[in-house]
Order: structure tokens, then C-alpha cells, then sequence
């Protein structure tokens, strides 16, 4: 959601977005407009990271370029300290980050103590390990959204892009599991099938195979996702083998900075869910608390710059495709609406 199309989705799929439904949206939508650099609300999301490992090299992950600097997992002391504060003022944790979220041995027990403390869950799988025990265990926990990366719909392309992956396989856990949620008569958690394919410019938009669709007649699939992959920040490259989509041609500052923060399995704060080094780090949770960081000198700095538009002093932000958004009806309502607001927004941009 760090795009204009992003923000659009939080009343376009009520369902899918209805944790972040709140008072303090209109706060975040209202000062991410006005772009201003102190905020007077307390982060509403977090992308909490179990571990950064994984057990897939995607052609479409800086996992696979070695980006990675340190794997780890998430100690669950670190983890209850986190939730602890978090319970005060976020609506919504992503339990996931640059890693499989389900490689951590205690990923049940995240979700039901963040659910515990009254905070809607979010993870996001290649489906590799969703089976065995951790299928009921997440039922059980009350996992509030559940996003499944199955990408290009094709078994060839699928096996390409997810490389260590093989497509039988994933495809009879995500059945597993949604059988498992059918026989229980489960609403939650509200199930995505997110299919990634490479950019095609003879195509208005992504679309996801009718057939593969078809496989899951009658089974609790809530929405199917189709996106043009993405450049991650600039750190992927176009290759025989990865095509991103374009960026648009229209500057407005990244939503990520007005509403995220991004932690490591390390309690290391990163730029943004796209920050993959880390390149930037915004603070430590070992020692300091979310509120400090979030209006920290560090995190005013970048949206100070962001707002003026000097990506040229912002490595990650330079290549990132977040702030640019594409020209068409969308653009021009929200550009007005953001003049409505009153921004004051007179810098230059480059790229």
C-alpha cells in the first residue's frame, strides 16, 4: 500500500483492509497529504520480521543476489517487548519481512500473543511449509489475514520465478489449508492467493490464469492478487530471466513513512519493507521504544527530504518506483485533493 493505488485499497477492499479502518487512518491520510515531516499519531502497521531466512531463491527476491547480510531469527523475549508497546497504537503487525515467516519455530505463538494484545496478524508465505501442524496452529491462533505467494499461475513460469520450489507440492499445502479453514466453517484469516508476474507491456494489467483459478472452485479463497513484479527499491535488475514493471512519471512522497516502520529480526529499524541491507537504520527496539523512532531526527530527516523531493540524498528512495505513480484519472484526483489539503510542497525531484 506505499503507492496512490495502495491508499485507494483501503476502502476498495473494505474486507482485506478493515484492521487499519480506523479514526487514526483519516490522521495518517490527512499528514501524508500535507506531507509533514512530525506527526502527531504513533505508527499504525508494523512489518515485524520472524527471521530473514528463507528457504526459496526467487528470481524476483533480493534474496537471491545475496542481499542479505546476517540471517537470524527473532527472539521471542525481544518479540514480547515489542508487542508489548505495539499494543498501545498499532492496528495491524505484517509478520514478515525479507524471510519465510514459517521457518521460525515459534511463528504460532507470534500470532496468538499479537492477537492477545488486541493487534490484527498478517503473514505472508511462499506455502513451501504451510502443512503438518502449523495449518492448525495458525487456524487456531486467530491469524487475522493470510497472503499466499503463488506466483504466475503456470507451473513452468512458478518453478522459473520461485526457484527451489516445486509446484505440486505448493499446491497441495495451499489446499491443505484451505480445506482445513473450510471444514471449520472459518471466516479468518481472510485468504489471499497473490500471483507476481513479469511485466508485459502488451498488457493494460496483471491478470491471473483462468484455469489456475478454477482450481480453487469452492474453496475459501477470499481475493486473488495479480501484480506486475516489482524493481525492489532499484536493488533488482532487469535480467533474461526479471522484468519489473515501469515506473510512473509523477512524484509524491512514498505512504510508507507516514504510516511503517519496518524491524529486523535483530530489533534493527529499517527504511521501509523494500530495504533489504539494511542500508539505512533508523534505531534499535533492544533499546529504544517504537514511539521514539518514529518521530526520531532520522525519520523526520527522510520525510523531510521526501516531501522536497531530494531522492538524490535518499540511496534506496532514488530507485524506488513507490513514489512515482503513473498519469490517468487516479493521479489527477488525488493531486488535487492533495492541493485541497494545503501542502506546501515546492522542491525539485530527481530520480
Amino acid at each position: 500500500m506505499n503507492s496512490i493505488g495502495g491508499a485507494q485499497n483501503l476502502l476498495v477492499k473494505f474486507r482485506r483492509h478493515r484492521a487499519v479502518l480506523h479514526p487514526r487512518t483519516l490522521s495518517f491520510l490527512f499528514h501524508w497529504l500535507r506531507r509533514s515531516p512530525v506527526v502527531p499519531y504513533a505508527p499504525l502497521k508494523l512489518h515485524l520480521e520472524p527471521t530473514s531466512n528463507c528457504n526459496l531463491r526467487c528470481v524476483m527476491c533480493p534474496q537471491s543476489t545475496g542481499a542479505l547480510k546476517g540471517n537470524g531469527y527473532m527472539d521471542m523475549d525481544l518479540y514480547r517487548k515489542i508487542i508489548d508497546e505495539a499494543r498501545e497504537f498499532v492496528l495491524e503487525i505484517n509478520l514478515f519481512f525479507r524471510g519465510e515467516p514459517l521457518l521460525h519455530p515459534h511463528i504460532v505463538d507470534m500470532v496468538r500473543i499479537a492477537r492477545d494484545a488486541g493487534i490484527a496478524v498478517h503473514v505472508n508465505t511462499n506455502a513451501t511449509l504451510l502443512r503438518g501442524e502449523i495449518v492448525g496452529g495458525l487456524l487456531d491462533a486467530g491469524l487475522d489475514k493470510l497472503t499466499i505467494s503463488f506466483d504466475a499461475g503456470e507451473r513452468e513460469q512458478y518453478e522459473q520465478m520461485r526457484r527451489g520450489a516445486k509446484y505440486e507440492k505448493t499446491l497441495e499445502n495451499v489446499m491443505t489449508f484451505l480445506k482445513a479453514k473450510a471444514a471449520r466453517g472459518a471466516s479468518k484469516p481472510y485468504t489471499t492467493i497473490q500471483v507476481i508476474r513479469f511485466f508485459d507491456p502488451s498488457q493494460p494489467r496483471p491478470t491471473v490464469p483462468e484455469p489456475f483459478v478454477h482450481l480453487f472452485d469452492g474453496l475459501p479463497v477470499d481475493e486473488f492478487d495479480p501484480l506486475w513484479a516489482h524493481g525492489w527499491a532499484g536493488t533488482m535488475k532487469e535480467t533474461a530471466d526479471f522484468k519489473a514493471a515501469p515506473y510512473g512519471h509523477n512524484y509524491f512522497p512514498c505512504n510508507w513513512l507516514w504510516k511503517s516502520l519496518a524491524i529486523c529480526w535483530d530489533g534493527k529499524v529499517a527504511t521501509c519493507c523494500g530495504d533489504f541491507g539494511p542500508e539505512d537504520v533508523f534505531g534499535d527496539l533492544n533499546s529504544d521504544t517504537l514511539r521514539g523512532i518514529w518521530n526520531g531526527p532520522q525519520m523526520v530527516r527522510i520525510r523531510t527530504l521526501q516531501r522536497e523531493g531530494k531522492l538524490g540524498q535518499l540511496p534506496l528512495c532514488q530507485g524506488c518506483d513507490s513514489p512515482w505513480q503513473p498519469d490517468g484519472p487516479r493521479w489527477k484526483l488525488f493531486s488535487a485533493a492533495s492541493k485541497l489539503i494545503g501542502a506546501t510542497y515546492r522542491g525539485g525531484r530527481t530520480r
